[in-house]
């Protein structure tokens, strides 16, 4: 829950911030220390993105205890905190396995944020009613966050093959298992090149959308 505040302050510095933020707390895992790539967007300016980096780092330390965080050249170094409970010492007894050192907790609500964002616009873009919660869909967002791609990168990928397929044969297959599978490497270098008949049908399942038509019932 600590990292909740620190995601608030990013939110009031803007958009870049906490995206940039937020594709390496995603990365975060159960461990005592990991080594995190820096990977700049292509769209973002060098000296914009080490100048987050540089805030994130500045102000973390006000809102988390539990993990400590360092720059080191094109990585972030995530170290966890020993607590001062476990300087006490202790009676050495043979053959006692000595006992393991409590795990940080796991970023899932940064991470469901990032989900919620993706499936919103999904079914924004198709007119359908995928569920946060699939099991599918988070495994295969996973598999492409960890490939480095971002927020902006799932949307393109959305918007792109809703556009083309939509109102087609190939409408059943606007999926999260297909857009975010092996081939969104692909889908996302796709060009925009739709017939009328197709941008007609994606703006009236937009328009469904708006009016309730497409809500479970």
């Amino acid at each position: 829950m600590e990292l909740i505040k620190f995601i608030r302050e990013l939110r009031k510095k803007g958009r870049q911030y906490y995206d940039v933020w937020m594709q390496l707390l995603i990365q975060i895992e159960d461990c005592e220390s990991q080594r995190l790539k820096l990977i700049n967007p292509i769209d973002m300016p060098r000296s914009t993105y080490h100048r987050i980096i540089e805030f994130g780092l500045k102000i973390l330390p006000n809102h988390v205890s539990t993990l400590s965080f360092k720059k080191d050249r094109n990585h972030l170094i995530v170290e966890a905190l020993i607590s001062q409970s476990e300087f006490t010492p202790k009676p050495v007894i043979e053959s006692v396995e000595p006992k393991t050192k409590p795990k940080p907790k796991k970023v899932v609500e940064e991470k469901t944020e990032i989900y919620e964002a993706i499936i919103s616009y999904l079914n924004e873009c198709t007119g359908k009613s995928y569920k946060v919660s699939s099991k599918i869909a988070i495994s295969n967002i996973n598999a492409r966050l960890k490939d480095g791609y971002q927020l902006e990168d799932f949307k393109k990928v959305i918007y792109v093959k809703s556009t083309k397929w939509l109102g087609t044969k190939m409408d059943d297959y606007l999926t999260p298992n297909t857009l975010f599978g092996n081939k969104m490497e692909s889908y996302l270098n796709e060009t925009l090149n739709v017939q009328n008949k197709q941008t007609e049908a994606y703006d009236t399942a937009i328009k469904a959308t708006e009016l309730g038509w497409n809500e479970p019932s």
